[in-house]
Parts: structure tokens; C-alpha cells; sequence
């Protein structure tokens, strides 16, 4: 259970109290610093629904989350978010951007896509969009540039290397696949002539 020092996310105006989110933020950057799952979802409602662009679907619930951050403890044991600023609370709603950068080493297997263990680290700028409700995270999207991710991370290979020439034709190969299949934007059934 969930055990918030404020509940007051919102001023009167709607938006963030800027000291509610500072606190929230230390207290959440404190348990990810630790890898402590339990804490970190303890700052999150029971509901709360979490995209990732490393999963396929959005998270939902805390048990969900539990997992998700331990398969990160895991695939990624020097895993390690450093702020690059201060949170920014919405003036309107009960939201907050935070911007940081996300390192780590890919140590073992990455189960939500099945990706190996390559040995390779990750510096990646990250930007978080958190939505509170009674004082608790309810909703949180993550963006970062997953290309260049996977490219440090040697999933994706670099252009103009003889993988990066494989991962070409197989994706050229693929996408003719999905043309085949496309809807007509004249009729919106199967791809056809008329």
C-alpha cells in the first residue's frame, strides 16, 4: 500500500504544487537509485498505467510495474537515471514533465522483446510525462530516441557495416510484405486495382 507524505498534487488552478513534486520526485528518484521496485511503486497508484518504449504494451498496476523494474535490475544491473533538471509542474493540470539520462550495460536477456545479452552500455536523454491523482503517479509515458538506444546497445546495427546492410535488405524485403497487404485509400479493402 501506497503510503504518500502529500496527497495535495493540484493548487487551485489545477496544476502541480511545485513543492508536492519535488518531494515526489526525490522520493521516486531515490528508490529507482536503489532499484527497489516495492518503493518505486509505492509512489504510483494501484491503477497506474506506465508506457515504455522498450515494452510492447503499456504496463498496468502496480504488480505490473514490480516486474517491469525488476526485469530492468536484471537486464541492466548498473542501470543508473540521473536528473538532467528539476521536474517541471504543469501550471493547469496535475501534471509534470521530468527530463534525465538513463545508463546501463545490457547484461542479460531483456524478456519483454526477447532481445540478448549483448554487453553493450546505453546513454540515452529521457522525457517523462507523469500524471498525479491523489497525490500517487497514475500515468506515466517515457520517451527517449530508441534507434539511437538500440544502436549503442548493438541490437540495431550501424549504417554502412555489412549487419547494417543484412538489417537493410531484410527490412526492405519486409516492407514490400506490408504494401502487399496494405488497405486501398480508394476503397479501404485489400490492395487491389481499379
Amino acid at each position: 500500500m501506497a503510503t504518500p507524505i502529500a496527497r495535495a498534487t493540484s493548487k487551485k488552478s489545477g496544476g502541480v504544487d511545485p513543492a508536492f513534486l519535488q518531494d515526489w520526485a526525490d522520493r521516486n528518484l531515490a528508490a529507482w537509485d536503489a532499484m527497489d521496485a516495492e518503493a518505486v511503486a509505492d509512489t504510483c497508484t494501484d491503477d497506474v498505467v506506465w508506457f515504455d518504449p522498450s515494452v510492447p504494451g503499456p504496463i498496468r498496476g502496480r504488480k505490473e510495474l514490480v516486474k517491469f523494474i525488476n526485469a530492468l535490475a536484471t537486464s541492466y544491473p548498473d542501470l543508473k537515471i540521473t536528473r538532467a533538471s528539476d521536474p517541471i509542474p504543469s501550471q493547469v493540470e496535475p501534471l509534470a514533465i521530468a527530463r534525465y539520462t538513463m545508463t546501463g550495460t545490457l547484461t542479460k536477456l531483456w524478456p519483454y522483446t526477447n532481445l540478448a545479452a549483448t554487453g553493450r552500455g546505453m546513454s540515452v536523454r529521457c522525457i517523462d510525462e507523469w500524471r498525479f491523482r491523489d497525490g500517487l503517479l497514475a500515468h506515466n509515458t517515457t520517451i527517449y530516441d530508441c534507434l539511437t538506444t538500440a544502436r549503442q546497445l548493438g541490437i540495431v546495427a550501424p549504417p554502412n557495416t555489412l549487419q547494417g546492410k543484412i538489417f537493410s535488405k531484410l527490412q526492405h524485403f519486409n516492407a514490400r510484405k506490408l504494401r502487399q497487404k496494405a488497405a486501398c485509400p480508394a476503397c479501404g479493402f485489400a490492395k487491389h486495382n481499379h
